[in-house]
């Protein structure tokens, strides 16, 4: 298997590991944010810490992750519920082939 080959099979479990990864080693001691609400001056946003959240969640510090954002535990749990089922491993219809929607069939 070539690398594009590998890279097409593959995409979504790289996307979601790579998602998974970045948020483990983020740093949380930044004040950088990726929220377009803190970019435009306003203060007050439903998703902000959520990042943080799911940071201190993947590190089993369940406390702090509460503390940052209510959803971080959730969200956390449906990335890697995500990683696990876009395995080729577990996805068994292998839903990968070109000309397939979400569903599977084609021209949906």
């Amino acid at each position: 298997m070539n690398l594009r080959a590998f890279i097409i099979t593959y995409r979504e479990t790289i996307t979601w590991s790579a998602v998974l990864l970045l948020l483990f080693f983020m740093n949380t001691e930044s004040s950088f944010s990726f929220c377009p609400f803190r970019a435009l001056g306003i203060s007050w946003c439903p998703g902000c810490g959520i990042g943080h959240s799911m940071h201190h969640t993947l590190h089993l510090h369940f406390n702090t992750a509460w503390q940052e954002h209510k959803l971080g535990i959730p969200a956390t749990a449906v990335l890697i519920w995500q990683t696990i089922k876009s395995l080729p491993i577990t996805n068994k219809n292998n839903n990968y082939e070109p000309g397939t929607g979400i569903t599977g069939h084609p021209g949906y």
